[in-house]
């Protein structure tokens, strides 16, 4: 019985460790909820550049390093669904964490759009 309760706390410990504030899911698990789901948020995390440099069409921009320095206008509902992406993974658990942190409750971690294989745009205005 010692050793399934120190299984089961090494194993929530280990998950708080590495983000288990908030569900993750990979690129093309995004991919397929895109497509099926409505009224959510698509975050992209990265700076101004990289995002008029190619983004996931209907995606906003609000750079990872300005979260939690001021009211986030484009994102009045906390409760609404935000699906958060950026490079390669790290600036997107960053964010999702501030994000919580500020009492955001229906955050989803999709990695990076390096591994993104649907369509790309360029141009766009950055939310910020």
């Amino acid at each position: 019985m010692k050793k399934i309760v120190l299984l089961l706390l090494s194993t929530f410990l280990l998950a708080s460790c590495f983000g288990g504030d908030f569900p993750q899911i990979t690129m093309d698990e995004l991919g397929q909820r895109l497509q099926t789901e409505k009224d959510f948020i698509l975050l992209d995390v990265r700076t101004p550049e990289e995002f008029v440099n190619g983004h996931i069409p209907g995606a906003i921009c609000i750079p990872n390093e300005t979260i939690g320095q001021q009211e986030i206008t484009a994102l009045p509902d906390k409760g609404q669904r935000i699906y958060i992406y950026c490079r390669s993974g790290n600036r997107s658990k960053q964010a999702a964490r501030k994000l919580i942190k500020l009492g955001y409750t229906n955050i989803v971690e999709a990695g990076g759009i390096r591994q993104w294989k649907g369509e790309v745009i360029t141009g766009g205005t950055p939310s910020l």
